[in-house]
């Protein structure tokens, strides 16, 4: 598990999911853009529930290790729509047609 501190509070979720959260937050960074998410965690009394932060350029967050008697949070759902995310953000780069377009899919004029 993971403790992701945060402003002046933290949050205590499982190890993919802060890992996503910090690589999606520096993603934002990048991109000088921000972005409000509801994400799982352990809450008050050791049970799961949902956080909600506000991401953005200037957000400064520390995830580190943290000791849990309970099992590691997991939810693949929300860890594979912010890899997505973070993926979305990454630049776009051109690639190179060898005969024509017809037959491209979502093909960025913007960037011939």
């Amino acid at each position: 598990m993971k403790r992701i501190h945060y402003a002046s509070g933290s949050l205590l979720t499982g190890d993919d999911i802060a890992d996503v959260i910090v690589r999606f937050a520096a993603a934002l960074a990048h991109n000088n853009a921000a972005a409000e998410i509801r994400a799982p965690a352990v809450v008050d009394g050791g049970g799961t529930g949902e956080v909600l932060l506000l991401l953005g350029p200037a957000s400064q967050m520390l995830a580190e290790d943290e000791p849990f008697g309970g099992e590691e949070l997991h939810d693949e759902p929300f860890v594979a729509e912010f890899e997505q995310r973070i993926a979305a953000l990454a630049p776009h780069r051109a690639t190179y047609v060898e005969n024509g377009t017809e037959d491209v899919t979502d093909l960025e004029i913007d960037l011939l």
